[in-house]
C-alpha cells in the first residue's frame, strides 16, 4: 500500500472512530453535566435537589417552546436555550421521576389549543405569529401547575418558580397562615376595614385567626404577626417554642404604627389602638433591637405628598413616607429579588442587628446612604417637610428597615422547662420595623378614571415571604440566579462614551442654537448687528455668519456620529476575528508547523 492510501485509511479510521465515540458518549453520558457558567446556571440548588428527592409519584412537565418563531429573536432564543438547559438538570438529578417532553406548537394546531387551554400567555411576534414560551406540571392525579411565560426579567426567580412548582405539586392540601394582630382587620369582627393585603393571602391560603387572650398556638404552616397585641409570658413562651421548633415567622412590628389610628367605617379611630409594639425579650435574644424611640426617613427617597403654604397648595417629597426601590432591596434573596416598583414605608422604625451563635442574618430592606434617624415624637407631630429637611443629618449607614434571621435560634426564657427539652430545628423569622407598609393607603390609589390600582410592591413582597414560609423548607435555601446575559462590556463602553460626547454637543449645539435664534430676533427688530469685538457689520452679513456657525455645528454632530460608528464596526470586526477566525487560522498553523517538523524529522 503506498503512503498516501495508507495516510487516507489512517484518517478514514480516525473518523470512524470520533463518530463512534460520539455514539457512544451519547447513550452512557447523557445524563453526566459539567457546568462551567459563571455562577453555575445550570447546577441545581441544594433546596431544589432535596425537592427533587422527595418527588414520589412521577410528573410530566410539558415545556410549549415556540422555537422556530424564537429563532427570529436573539434574546429568547438565548434565554429558551438557558430555560432548556435548567429543564433538563431537573430532569437528571430526579432519576426518571420528572418526564420532560418538549412541544413546538404550530398555529392552529391541537398542540396550540391545549397549551391555550392549559393556561399559557404566548407573547405576540411579527406578522401575527404568537410565541409560547412556559410550562404545564402534573402529577399523577393530574394536579396542575401552570407557569405561564417565561419573562426574561423573572430570570433570577427561574429556579425557584420550577421548584415552587414542584413542591405544590407535592402538597396534599392547601396550606395553613395563623395571623396575630390588634389592627382591625379580621373580616367580621366590629369596626373591621377593608385590607387588601388580607383579602390577597385570603385568597391563596387558609387564614387561621389567632385571638389576642390565645393560650396555645394553632397547628398552622406559618406565623403572620402585624403589631401585635400586648402579650403575657405564656403567650411569649409559646411564640419562643413555635421558633425553637422550626416554625417560620413574619414580624412586623413598628415604634410608631400610623395604620393603627386610621379611621374605621364610624369616622373614629380603634378603640384601644397602640402607637407601638414589639416583641421582647424575644427580639433580645435573636440579637435584634427595634429602638423604641427612634424612626427613620430619607429625604432621598420621599414620597410625594400635597402640603400647603401661605395658602397655597404644593407638592413636596416627604422623608419620613417614602418608596425603597431596588438599588435598596436585597438582590439575593426571593422575597425582594423581583421587586421593581419599590416597597412604601410610613414612619418606620429600624433594626438593629447583633448576630448570635447559629443563626444567620440576610438584610432585606435598607433605606438609601441618605437615611437618617428622628426622635419618634418628632415624628409623631405631623411635622412639615421643610422642618424635616431644616435640620436633616444623615445616618452614617443606611438604617436597616427588614431582616432574615434563619438558623437555630437560643431560647428567650431559658428557664421554659418546655422549650429547654425540645429538639431545636432549623427556624425563619423576617422582622420589620414598620406595620403601615401593610395599610391600604400606602400602595392603593383610588382614581376616578382607572379605578383601584396598585402603585407599589407592598402586597407582592408579603405575598413572597408568606409564599417562601409556606412552602418546601427547601425553598429557603434557593439562590436568588444571576442572569445569563453576557453583554459585550468594551462594546458597551465605547458605545456610552460615544453617546456622552453626542450629547454634550447636542448640548452645546441646542444652547448655541437659542442664541442664533434670540439674535436673529433681534436683527428682525432693527438693533444693529455687532461680532464680540464690538465691530458693526451688515445684517445680511451677520446671518450669513450665523448659518455657517449653524452648519458647522451639524456637520461636527454628523463627524461624531461617524466616527462612533466606525469605532464601534472596528471593535466588533476585531472581536469577530479573535473569536471565530483566530482559534482556527491557530490550528491550521500549529498542524503546518507539526507536519512540516514531523517532515523534516523523516527526512533526517
Amino acid at each position: 500500500m503506498s503512503r498516501r492510501w495508507h495516510m487516507l485509511s489512517l484518517l478514514l479510521a480516525v473518523l470512524a472512530g470520533i463518530c463512534g465515540l460520539n455514539l457512544l458518549a451519547a447513550q452512557l453520558l447523557s445524563d453526566v453535566r459539567l457546568d462551567s457558567t459563571q455562577g453555575g446556571l445550570y447546577r441545581l440548588s441544594e433546596g431544589s435537589r432535596s425537592i427533587v428527592n422527595e418527588i414520589e409519584e412521577p410528573v410530566r412537565w410539558t415545556f410549549y417552546y415556540s422555537r422556530r418563531t424564537a429563532a427570529d429573536y436573539p434574546a429568547v432564543r438565548s434565554y429558551g436555550a438557558r430555560v432548556r438547559g435548567l429543564l433538563e438538570s431537573y430532569a437528571v438529578a430526579s432519576e426518571g421521576r420528572i418526564i420532560l417532553t418538549e412541544i413546538d406548537p404550530e398555529p392552529y394546531s391541537d398542540a396550540e389549543d391545549a397549551a391555550l387551554a392549559a393556561g399559557l400567555a404566548p407573547a405576540p411576534a411579527g406578522e401575527g405569529d404568537r410565541i409560547f414560551f412556559g410550562l404545564v406540571a402534573e402529577n399523577a392525579v393530574d394536579d396542575r401547575q401552570v407557569l405561564a411565560y417565561f419573562a426574561p426579567e423573572r430570570e433570577a426567580l427561574l429556579e425557584y418558580d420550577l421548584s415552587r412548582s414542584l413542591a405544590e405539586l407535592s402538597r396534599q392540601e392547601r396550606s395553613h397562615v395563623g395571623v396575630l394582630t390588634s389592627l382591625p382587620i379580621q373580616p367580621g369582627m366590629i369596626g373591621a376595614r377593608a385590607s387588601h393585603i388580607v383579602d390577597e393571602i385570603g385568597a391563596a391560603y387558609e387564614i387561621e385567626w389567632i385571638s389576642s387572650g390565645f393560650s396555645e398556638l394553632p397547628d398552622v404552616d406559618a406565623l403572620l404577626i402585624i403589631h401585635p397585641p400586648r402579650l403575657a409570658d405564656d403567650q411569649l413562651r409559646a411564640l419562643d417554642r413555635y421558633v425553637a421548633g422550626g416554625g417560620r415567622m413574619i414580624l412586623a412590628l413598628d415604634p410608631l404604627a400610623l395604620a393603627a389610628f386610621r379611621p374605621g367605617p364610624d369616622g373614629l379611630p380603634p378603640p384601644g389602638a397602640r402607637r407601638a409594639s414589639t416583641l421582647e425579650p424575644l427580639l433580645s435574644a435573636w440579637g435584634v433591637e427595634m429602638p423604641s424611640g427612634e424612626v427613620a426617613m430619607d429625604r432621598a427617597l420621599g414620597l410625594p405628598v400635597q402640603i400647603t403654604e401661605n395658602g397655597r397648595n404644593d407638592i413636596r417629597n416627604y422623608p419620613l413616607w417614602f418608596s425603597a426601590g431596588p438599588a435598596e432591596l436585597a438582590d439575593d434573596d426571593l422575597a425582594t429579588a423581583d421587586l421593581q416598583r419599590g416597597i412604601n414605608f410610613g414612619s418606620p422604625g429600624h433594626l438593629v442587628v447583633s448576630p448570635v451563635n447559629g443563626v444567620g442574618v440576610r438584610y432585606l430592606i435598607r433605606t438609601s446612604e441618605d437615611g437618617a434617624i428622628i426622635d419618634t415624637d418628632t415624628a409623631a407631630g405631623n411635622p412639615s417637610p421643610a422642618s424635616l429637611l431644616s435640620d436633616y443629618e444623615a445616618a452614617g449607614r443606611a438604617p436597616v428597615l427588614a431582616v432574615r434571621l434563619s438558623g437555630l435560634f437560643p431560647a428567650a426564657f431559658p428557664g421554659d422547662e418546655v422549650s429547654a427539652g425540645m429538639a431545636r430545628q432549623s427556624a425563619d423569622v423576617v422582622i420589620l420595623a414598620d406595620v403601615d407598609w401593610l395599610d391600604d393607603p400606602y400602595f392603593l390609589r383610588n382614581d376616578p378614571s382607572f379605578g383601584l390600582s396598585i402603585v407599589a410592591d407592598n402586597p407582592a413582597f408579603l405575598l413572597n415571604l408568606v409564599d417562601l414560609a409556606v412552602g418546601d423548607p427547601a425553598l429557603l435555601e434557593l439562590r436568588s440566579l444571576p442572569s445569563s446575559a453576557r453583554p459585550m462590556t468594551r462594546v458597551d463602553s465605547l458605545r456610552e462614551a460615544a453617546e456622552a460626547e453626542y450629547a454634550e454637543e447636542q448640548a452645546a449645539l441646542e444652547v448655541r442654537a437659542a442664541e442664533i435664534d434670540s439674535e436673529l430676533q433681534s436683527l428682525l427688530s432693527g438693533r444693529p448687528p455687532a461680532t464680540d469685538d464690538g465691530r458693526e457689520i451688515g445684517l445680511e452679513e451677520r446671518i450669513t455668519e450665523l448659518r455657517a456657525e449653524m452648519a458647522e455645528a451639524r456637520s461636527r454632530l454628523r463627524d461624531i456620529e461617524r466616527e462612533f460608528r466606525e469605532d464601534i464596526d472596528a471593535l466588533e470586526a476585531a472581536l469577530r476575528f479573535w473569536t471565530m477566525w483566530a482559534p482556527a487560522i491557530f490550528v491550521l498553523l500549529a498542524g503546518l508547523g507539526i507536519g512540516y517538523w514531523r517532515r523534516r524529522r523523516t527526512l533526517t
